[in-house]
């Protein structure tokens, strides 16, 4: 119910994310964006937004749980 959602050029549709035993959690309530940063040989950045908020969130966590990418053409 934002009117400015979408004038970025981004649209995120929360997709969730996948945790370590391979099922799904929080579809349609979180969406998570793997970065190409590395923080460490063991976990990896991540942008994070919840569908009830407008603010974009950086974290990192291990490689194994799964977010969505989002493919960009040079």
């Amino acid at each position: 119910n934002d009117a400015e959602f979408g004038t970025s050029g981004f649209t995120a549709l929360p997709g969730g994310l996948r945790i370590y035993d391979g099922s799904f959690a929080n579809v349609g309530g979180t969406g998570g964006w793997w970065s190409a940063t590395e923080y460490d040989t063991g976990y990896a950045c991540y942008r994070f937004m919840y569908y009830d908020y407008s603010n974009v969130f950086r974290y990192y966590n291990y490689k194994e749980v799964g977010f969505s990418v989002r493919c960009l053409r040079d």
